[in-house]
C-alpha cells in the first residue's frame, strides 16, 4: 500500500535553560543499565513517599473511596506498591530517550500485530486506548514498532516547554506523530486519508464536567472524556483497547482487545461506557499499576 504523506506536528521550541542544563543529564542517565536505573527509582521512592510525601493525601482518598470494602491495611499495601511503581515509571520514561528496538521488544510482549496488519491490507484507520496502567509510554513506543500503520499519538501539552519538548522527543522517537489534544481535529482531518492508528487515553481527565460522559466507575460517578468516542462515530473507525498488565519490574505485557468494530451504530455514550469498563477491569486486575495520584475525581456531577 502506498503511504500517503502525513502532516506532522513541528518539534515544540522548549526552553534554553532546559536544552542545555536538564537536557544533557537526562540524557545520560537514560543511557544507564537497568539495574542502575531501578536504584535510582528505589531512592527516588523513599524521597518520594517517606520525605516528601508527595500527594500521599490524594493516594489515600481515591484508594479509600474506590475500594471502601478494603481494610486500611489491604489499601496500605497498595499505596506502597504504588509509589514503587511511580518512581520506576519516572526511569522508564527516562530511558525512553535511548531505549532501543531489540529492547523494547523484550519489555513490552503480546501487541497483537496480527489484527492491525489486517487493518493495514484493507486500508482501514483505526483508534487505539490506554489507560494510565503499567507503562503507557513504552506500550505506545511499542506500537510504532508493530504497527504497519502510522501511528498518531494524541497527547496533553505539559506546561514546563522542556519537559513538553522531551516527552515530545521519547514519543516520536519510532515514527510516531504526537498531536497536542487542542490540534486533535484539525490534523485527523488533514490526515483523513493516510491509513493511520490512533492513539488516546481514555482515563484523562476532562478540564471541566461539561459535555464529558458520566459513567459509573470504581463506584462513583465519574467524567470521561468522548473524544476518543466522537472521532470513532464520525469517521466509523473501529475502536480498539490496549490493556496493560506488569510482569515484573521493567516488563510488561499489552493486549489487544476490539471493543467496537461500527462506531457509527452505537448509542452516544456507548464506547465511553465501555472505555472505562475495561479501564477498571485493568485496575482491578493490578490495582497498584494505575496513576492513583492523579486528581482523577476533582469534578463532580451536576445534582
Amino acid at each position: 500500500m502506498q503511504l500517503l504523506t502525513m502532516k506532522r506536528i513541528p518539534v515544540p521550541k522548549g526552553n534554553t535553560a532546559f536544552k542545555f542544563l536538564a537536557w544533557p543529564w537526562l540524557k545520560l542517565i537514560s543511557l544507564l543499565p537497568f539495574w542502575a536505573l531501578y536504584g535510582i527509582s528505589n531512592g527516588m521512592r523513599f524521597l518520594l513517599y517517606h520525605v516528601f510525601g508527595y500527594r500521599v493525601k490524594v493516594v489515600r482518598d481515591n484508594l479509600k473511596n474506590s475500594f471502601p470494602e478494603l481494610s486500611d491495611s489491604d489499601r496500605k499495601t497498595i499505596e506502597k506498591k504504588y509509589y514503587i511503581h511511580l518512581s520506576d515509571l519516572f526511569v522508564e520514561t527516562i530511558k525512553g530517550m535511548s531505549i532501543s528496538e531489540k529492547q523494547m521488544r523484550e519489555r513490552v510482549l503480546n501487541i497483537d500485530q496480527h489484527e492491525f496488519d489486517n487493518l493495514y491490507k484493507e486500508g482501514k484507520s483505526a483508534i487505539i486506548v490506554m489507560s494510565h496502567c503499567g507503562n503507557w509510554e513504552w506500550i505506545c513506543l511499542m506500537s510504532q514498532i508493530v504497527c504497519p500503520q502510522r501511528v498518531q499519538c494524541l497527547y496533553k501539552t505539559l506546561s514546563n516547554p522542556g519537559f513538553d519538548r522531551l516527552m515530545f522527543l521519547v514519543r516520536s522517537k519510532f515514527g510516531a506523530s504526537p498531536i497536542p489534544m487542542e490540534l486533535t481535529l484539525r490534523v485527523l482531518d488533514a490526515n483523513k486519508e493516510v491509513v493511520t492508528v490512533n492513539a488516546f487515553i481514555g482515563d484523562q481527565n476532562p478540564s471541566s464536567g461539561k459535555g464529558a460522559a458520566w459513567v459509573d466507575f470504581l463506584g462513583q460517578d465519574t467524567a470521561f472524556m468522548m473524544g476518543a468516542e466522537k472521532i470513532a462515530k464520525k469517521l466509523n473507525w473501529p475502536v480498539y483497547y490496549l490493556s496493560s498488565s506488569k510482569i515484573k519490574r521493567g516488563y510488561y505485557q499489552a493486549h489487544t482487545i476490539p471493543i467496537c468494530l461500527d462506531p457509527k451504530s452505537t448509542k452516544d455514550g456507548e464506547i465511553t461506557q465501555l472505555i472505562a469498563n475495561h479501564t477498571e477491569k485493568e485496575i482491578l486486575n493490578q490495582p497498584h499499576i494505575w496513576l492513583w495520584s492523579h486528581r482523577r475525581w476533582k469534578h463532580k456531577m451536576a445534582v
